[in-house]
This record gives structure tokens, sequence and C-alpha cells, in this order.
């Protein structure tokens, strides 16, 4: 069966940064499971597996607009050191968190380390990257009315 709309799609994958060190977090196996257009997926993802069949191997690259996005000057930010924790231990050239107000950790790049705050970058690891995706579609079947009542919902 191919890929269409209306199918149901497993994908096993792998994520890595063309032309440079790719993230912790990205450094891992990926599964993701769709109905073929409805769900919300990568528009490029999506576009790359029309007419695969099970078993079919993708190579797909995205670029940083439908990644990670582009790195956001503004999302560099002066934070005072007393709102860190452990800020004895703080160094530059390293990646922390800090808790937001809705109390969810926040992961920033310590560009700059100063007496009383310190440079951070809160952009993704990735932003401004290209990522290549590879992958394996391994499940291809027609969505039940269930699926399809699952993806109108969600």
């Amino acid at each position: 069966m191919k890929v269409d709309r209306d199918t149901v799609v497993t994908v096993n994958y792998t994520v890595t940064v063309k032309d440079g060190e790719t993230p912790e977090d990205l450094s891992r196996p990926f599964t993701c499971r769709f109905l073929y257009g409805r769900d919300r997926v990568l528009p490029v993802l999506e576009k790359a597996l029309i007419g695969h069949e099970q078993e079919d191997e993708i190579q797909v690259n995205i670029p940083p607009e439908q990644a990670f996005g582009l790195h956001d000057p503004y999302l560099i930010k002066k934070v005072p050191i007393s709102d860190l924790n452990h800020s004895e231990q703080l160094k530059e050239g390293e990646y922390y968190e800090k808790f937001g107000p809705n109390g969810k950790p926040i992961k920033f790049y310590l560009k700059e380390l100063h007496d009383d705050y310190v440079l951070a970058d809160f952009n993704h690891p990735s932003a401004g990257k290209s990522l290549v995706l590879n992958g394996t579609i391994s499940e291809v079947k027609i969505a039940s009315m269930l699926d399809i009542m699952v993806s109108i919902n969600a």
C-alpha cells in the first residue's frame, strides 16, 4: 500500500544537523505515527512520503524555517545570576536549565558570564540549522473511521 491521504503512516527515523554537531535531544531514534493529509506533520516530511510504501527508506532535508526556526537574536537575554541555581558552577559555552514563570524548565546556552548576570541564549541548539531526517516507513495502512475521528478531534 502506498502513502496517500487517509492512510496511517508510521515512520522510524533519526535526525542529524546538516554540517554540524547534533544536539543531545536529537541524538536518539524517534517514531512518528500519523494520519496522512490530516494530522499536523512537517510539510516537507509529508511531501517526501507521498507514494512511498512500507519498508521504503527516506531522506528528507529540513530547512531551518521548518525545523527549529531561524536563530532569533531577541531570545538572547541578560539573566541575573541571582535567578540561577548553583551560580558558582556556571561556565561559558555550556547548556543549563532555568525554570520559567510556568514552572517548566527552559534550556539556555551560557554565552557570557559576568559578575552579576549571564548572557543566555534561549534559542534551540539547532535553531538556524538545516536538519537531515533519515527514516524507514514501518507501516502504511488504510485509516479506520476511529483514526479519522481521533485526528479531527485532536
